[in-house]
């Protein structure tokens, strides 16, 4: 049986060659405390506007390519 064929061969390729890769903590995440919002809307507005000031923040080589 081919590879292409084993439904669970990504499986089982992954447990015969496991790989640990250590996970960098995140660098330019500000400092804040929790916080209480009144609906959804409220809430994905301010993280809306986290992720704005953190991308405005990143250094030129994380940010992402405009195409």
């Amino acid at each position: 049986m081919k590879i292409t064929d084993d439904y669970k061969a990504k499986i089982k390729m992954w447990a015969a060659n496991p790989q640990v890769v250590p996970d960098s903590p995140p660098k330019n995440i500000p400092k804040f405390r929790s916080m209480k919002f009144n609906s959804y809307a409220e809430a994905n507005a301010w993280k809306k506007e986290l992720i704005k000031q953190m991308a405005q923040q990143a250094p030129e080589s994380e940010k992402p390519a405009r195409d």
